[in-house]
């Protein structure tokens, strides 16, 4: 629901002006929006209250009732914070370092909310606890399917029934296999298939199949169907008997738990409960139970489900068959998203029409739009029954098209103020299968608990659809794509506005009706369409943004308008002009991210970050890509803890332990002057140690590798943060001895050596070494031969790429290396190495119990060579 999305946001936006050091609250300000806090902290828990019903009952009036309490909410921040911004001199060069706020005029503001939400608090408390049952009964007895194919999930099919067929070690016990995973991605399928499986039918002689559904019957009536399959409606004895009892589709813990207590034990014989469901999150707890992911169709399996609805038993037009692909592949493995657009298709009478399946495929007509609306209501339930506190975070993912980096949603939905919990993106991947998650290389085999071991996520295509809609309907953001989206009707009291087509901005009537119906009070500009290289002006009065990401809209000097939005707290954009000194009128913003046009460095006077983004003090993340950053003699940025792209001189660099203290993320160029030798980029090492980093990139702008250079060969001459995660170097040109101070860290677990980052022939690593690396990459280097010895015993990834002139990598008879140890998989990629590197990979062999993947290419010869392969 919105309405616990809007007291979050005006929470915070009331938390940051009672914190604010460049406020001065006057006369009975604070005691009036300490007032409005105070009133909102009881009101969050009424709206939970939500959370602990049941998914059987209808929420119709709640959500209205939700719906009055959100505008009343906004509708007091509106106010609120546009009286701020006409009281803050945004018009002049620099702020005052102290400005008076007046909020006196709120006063009748606040009491007409007091009464609305004390009014409101009482009624919806009271539909709350008189939600009538919704309709219509969902549940059925008995197995309503045929022994049809199915197509794909036959690894899992597998493994599901080979688990089954275990259980019956244990006579006596009733156990509990849960199938989990998002609405359509095939379940129930797989249910049935193990259902109707002979060898299935054979081992459980009794076999019962329910479907319980979100409205479900009577639990007694049930149980009673449950009775009646198994004993095969007459008195028949159970003893000895194994039994298989499917409890499709449950939605509640308690619905599980009645059920599975009503279900009978029975002597010498076993009884299996094979459960299917939405989501993850209580089937963990249940007792003598074990779950199962179902996953997506791969890329294959989708295509020849998509040919066997729309051909039958026919094969694919050759003709179709690339357009096929590319239209399953936009299906994005769903299941019931490829059979919706399979039944569009086959029933159009142009289903032969090469033509007409480009269109489907490039989306150029309302094929995908339509199976999306089809599927949109099997899917929302999943939604409307989340927690109130994972809705908001939800819906706001549809913004993205694309995987984005979890830090990246984080940052944007703290600057929406709708971030409270560190755990709700994980929630929404692992326990509700609703975030799609791609893994960093590192973390592919490991449990599922921090949002960090996510590379990306993001929403299945016929989710973002369902956000989408939801998100606009309750004026939370509107997406644009075309002029036509840009209506009033959909455009007025819209928060976010979120561009698909750049070029919009270009257009006078589209500009025109955001000025008009929108601009005042929205908080989000996002532009997420394709790269748009030529400048757009984008000022159209907007007041009160909060957060503007136009990564993929060029402007050749920084936007002026920008510096009058004194509520922003998140700037991402593009531009190769220089960063106006008036930076730090933007005294609220947390983020600041500016990446230029092309990233090509030339011969003219340096371009540099303002001394005054030292006066920023709520800055937390910089990345600003290509420019140099000089330290002030006087400030220093305590919250920051990101500063990544910047170009520095050692000095510089030396002097930032004491400039930001707090720093986790710090990612450097290092501009070398003449002057400076190997012992000065040592002493910068030193200098950073002092600092408690977690990641740490540096890398030489301007390396000049000395091959047989003397560096005075003392591992302990190179200091590093003694807490790093994520080391990555580039250009250094250290010799491979200072690899030893590397190997001591003990928390290292990612090192990422390119451009010479270390130089010279041989590399034997010290024993013992790298006790917590899984992931390691040399990249770009002149190593011929390299001993790991008894080192790396935790390493899961090992890429090496461009290294011409690695021969091998030794591995003595019975010595340990880290091909021995034991880990479920590691994986090996060589690119355009050495063949002879190719050869020493062909002749691995994994430890008993491991599995080694490995990809090898060269390009050395005329003719490439290419080496895949999976030992277990």
């Amino acid at each position: 629901m919105t309405a616990y999305g809007g007291v979050l946001s005006l929470r915070n936006t009331i938390n940051n002006v009672i914190c604010c050091s460049r406020f001065s609250l006057v006369g009975g300000s604070l005691q009036i929006i300490q007032g409005v806090y105070e009133e909102l902290q009881p009101l969050t828990k009424v709206l939970q209250i939500l959370d602990s019903t049941s998914p059987s009952r209808s929420r119709k009036k709640v959500n209205a009732l939700d719906g009055i309490i959100k505008d009343a909410i906004w509708k007091f921040e509106d106010s609120l914070e546009s009286l701020l911004t006409r009281q803050i001199p945004s018009q002049y060069e620099t702020l005052p370092e102290i400005v008076s706020i007046d909020l006196q005029s709120l006063e009748n503001d606040a009491i007409s909310l007091f009464q609305k939400l004390n009014d409101m608090k009482e009624e919806y408390i009271y539909e709350v606890e008189n939600m009538p049952q919704d309709e219509p009964i969902s549940s059925f007895f008995g197995f309503h399917g045929t022994n049809s194919k199915m197509i794909g999930l036959s690894d899992q099919f597998g493994e599901v029934k080979r688990d089954l067929l275990h259980f019956l070690d244990y006579p006596g016990w009733k156990h509990v296999y849960g199938l989990y995973g998002t609405a359509g991605v095939g379940k129930t399928t797989l249910a049935k298939k193990i259902y109707q499986d002979p060898n299935i039918q054979h081992i459980y002689k009794r076999r019962a199949w329910v479907t319980v559904g979100r409205v479900p019957q009577p639990i007694s009536q049930i149980s009673r169907g449950i009775l009646a399959q198994l004993t095969q409606g007459a008195e028949l004895r159970l003893r000895g008997k194994n039994c298989l009892v499917v409890l499709d589709d449950v939605w509640e813990r308690e619905v599980f738990d009645c059920l599975h207590r009503s279900i009978p034990c029975v002597e010498s014989g076993c009884v299996q409960v094979l459960l299917t469901c939405r989501h993850k999150k209580w089937i963990n707890v249940i007792p003598f139970g074990e779950c199962n992911e179902v996953r997506f169709l791969n890329e294959e399996e989708s295509m020849e489900l998509l040919c066997e609805k729309v051909f039958g038993d026919g094969s694919c037009p050759p003709q179709l068959h690339k357009l096929a692909i590319k239209i399953a592949k936009r299906c994005e493995g769903l299941p019931l998203l490829i059979l919706a657009v399979a039944g569009i298709l086959s029933k159009s009478d142009r289903n032969r029409d090469p033509a007409y399946w480009n269109e489907v495929a490039e989306r150029r007509n309302s094929v995908f739009k339509d199976a999306y609306n089809r599927i949109s209501k099997v899917l929302f339930p999943s939604y409307d029954y989340l927690p109130q506190c994972l809705k908001m975070p939800f819906l706001f993912m549809g913004v993205f098209p694309y995987d984005t980096a979890p830090s990246k949603i984080i940052d944007m939905l703290t600057a929406e103020g709708l971030w409270d919990d560190w755990d709700c993106l994980r929630e929404l991947a692992i326990e509700y299968s609703l975030v799609l998650r791609i893994w960093k290389s590192v973390d592919k085999t490991s449990h599922e608990f921090y949002v960090r071991e996510y590379k990306t996520c993001r929403l299945h295509s016929s989710w973002r659809h369902v956000c989408r809609g939801e998100a606009s309907k309750k004026k939370f953001y509107h997406v644009l794509n075309k002029l036509i989206d840009a209506s009033e009707e959909s455009l007025i009291g819209q928060r976010g506005l979120c561009l698909e087509n750049n070029v919009l901005f270009g257009i006078k009537e589209f500009c025109d009706s955001i000025r008009l119906h929108c601009a005042s009070f929205a908080r989000s500009l996002l532009s997420y369409g394709p790269y748009h290289q030529y400048p757009i002006p984008i000022d159209v009065g907007f007041k009160l943004l909060r957060e503007i990401d136009i990564l993929t809209q060029r402007f050749y000097t920084f936007p002026l308008e920008i510096l009058s939005l004194v509520h922003l707290k998140y700037l991402a954009l593009t531009c190769n002009g220089e960063i106006p000194t008036t930076i730090s009128k933007l005294f609220n913003l947390r983020v600041l991210i500016m990446h230029p046009h092309l990233s090509i460095r030339c011969c003219k006077v340096p371009s540099y970050v303002p001394i005054q983004i030292w006066d920023m003090q709520g800055l937390e993340h910089i990345e600003i890509l290509g420019k140099s950053l000089v330290t002030s003699s006087h400030v220093n940025l305590y919250n920051l803890s990101t500063l990544v792209g910047v170009n520095a001189s050692i000095c510089t660099i030396s002097e930032l332990p004491r400039k930001i203290p707090n720093i986790k993320k710090l990612g450097v160029q290092i501009e070398l002057m003449p002057y400076d030798d190997h012992i000065d980029l040592l002493s910068c090492f030193g200098c950073i140690s002092t600092l408690s980093l977690d990641t740490l990139k540096l890398s030489i702008t301007n390396p000049v590798i000395k091959h047989g250079h003397f560096f005075s060969v003392n591992p302990k001459s190179l200091k590093l943060p003694h807490y790093l995660i994520k080391l990555h170097l580039s250009g250094m040109g250290f010799p491979w001895e200072f690899m030893d101070a590397i190997g001591t860290l003990p928390y290292l677990q990612v090192l990422k050596l390119r451009s010479y980052a270390f130089q010279g022939p041989r590399w034997t690593t010290k024993r013992r070494s790298f006790p917590n690396l899984e992931f390691l990459l040399i990249e770009e280097s002149d190593l011929v031969q390299w001993k790991p010895g008894k080192s790396f015993p935790r390493l899961k990834y090992l890429s090496m790429k461009h290294c011409y002139k690695l021969v091998d990598i030794c591995c003595y008879e019975g010595e340990p290396t880290f091909l021995d140890q034991y880990i479920c998989t590691i994986e090996i990629e060589l690119e355009d190495c050495n063949p002879l590197a190719l050869v020493w990979a062909s002749q691995l062999r994994p430890r008993v119990g491991s599995r080694l993947r490995v990809i090898a290419s060269s390009s050395f010869d005329e003719k490439p060579t290419t080496v895949k392969f999976e030992r277990y």
